[in-house]
């Protein structure tokens, strides 16, 4: 299936379970959990953000079913969001 089957050029986000889901959130995801994996400076701006923006994407990759088909194999990665999102023990 090619990504204009999911989600047409025109169109940037859909609707799931009440969520509105943008069309990039599974790249800014990986994007946001480079720079965290690659930042020495944990205090930083650049890695704050990319903190907060890594950790409000959770729930929408919840619902795409990204965690259920994929595992996050970073520990620091899976330390982060569990210590946001409690619930997702087992599912990463």
């Amino acid at each position: 299936m090619k990504p204009s089957a999911i989600l047409p050029d025109d169109i940037n986000n859909v609707e799931i379970n009440g969520q509105t889901l943008r069309k990039g959130s599974v790249a800014a995801f990986l994007a946001n959990v480079n720079i965290i994996e690659n930042n020495i400076d944990t205090t930083g701006q650049a890695y704050m953000e990319a903190l907060k923006d890594m950790l409000e994407l959770v729930p929408a990759l919840e619902l795409l079913g990204v965690f259920k088909h994929l595992a996050i194999r970073s520990e620091n990665i899976k330390t982060i969001i569990l210590q946001a999102w409690p619930d997702m023990a087992g599912k990463l």
